[in-house]
């Protein structure tokens, strides 16, 4: 719990001290240091709103409360939605997206995969430079469509490694990097209901490589706890 505060709180002074700064220079500041503050006080935003919905999620998923709601989607669709979305916070970055031979219509629960895949490509970009480019591609392999997230950045020490999965647990090279350790844990948690897997292979100094692993049909979920 004090960890999820600390997290928690390190947005909201910084989403209070930018609204402060405003309100007090607002007859002497620019437009363009209007727009500047305005910017840091959205992505501090956005911070917060991930931060919640993690949270929210995996009290869920420890209670057993996420269900499957499946329903047809387009796979193809969805990854270009989620990674426009995510890339468009950092409009810079290298990024390289490569998409073949998938499936029209898959059956699952498209929010929730929707969650998984954001929060694996949240990480790639947060454990890595704005100039250090991120490559997703997505195929699909026997029944299985198989989502990769490419990174060049921090990596995982092979020690860290066995554990990345569990709850709360963050990696050495990572404790100044703000996070609550429940990302990938719930991301893995999702896939499992889907019948799917989450797979992890990274080197420290060298990139991670993360595989969501989504069956072409799932329509009942499985049980599974955190």
């Amino acid at each position: 719990m004090a960890l999820l505060a600390h997290q928690l709180r390190t947005p909201l002074s910084t989403i209070n001290a930018l609204a402060q700064g405003l309100i007090r220079r607002a007859d002497r500041l620019s437009t363009a240091d209007v727009r500047a503050k305005a910017e840091k006080i959205w992505r501090a935003s956005l911070r917060l709103d991930e931060l919640v919905e993690t949270i929210l999620s995996y009290t869920r998923a420890t209670s057993g409360g996420i269900v499957l709601n499946p329903s047809e989607f387009n796979p193809e669709d969805l990854i270009r939605r989620v990674c426009r979305e995510q890339i468009g916070q950092e409009p810079d970055r290298p990024f390289r997206l490569q998409m073949r031979g998938l499936p029209d219509i898959v059956i699952g629960d498209p929010v929730l995969l929707e969650q998984a895949i954001v929060i694996v490509l949240s990480n790639a970009m947060k454990y890595s430079r704005p100039d250090q480019a991120i490559a997703v591609t997505a195929r699909k392999r026997a029944s299985m469509v198989r989502i990769v997230v490419q990174d060049h950045g921090i990596g995982i020490t092979e020690r860290d490694l066995p554990f990345i999965m569990q709850p709360f647990f963050r990696g050495q090279n990572a404790k100044k990097v703000p996070g609550t350790g429940l990302g990938l844990s719930l991301a893995w948690y999702i896939l499992k209901l889907h019948g799917g897997d989450l797979e992890v292979e990274s080197l420290e100094s060298r990139g991670t490589k993360v595989t969501l692993i989504v069956p072409e049909t799932n329509t009942t979920g499985l049980s599974y706890s955190i």
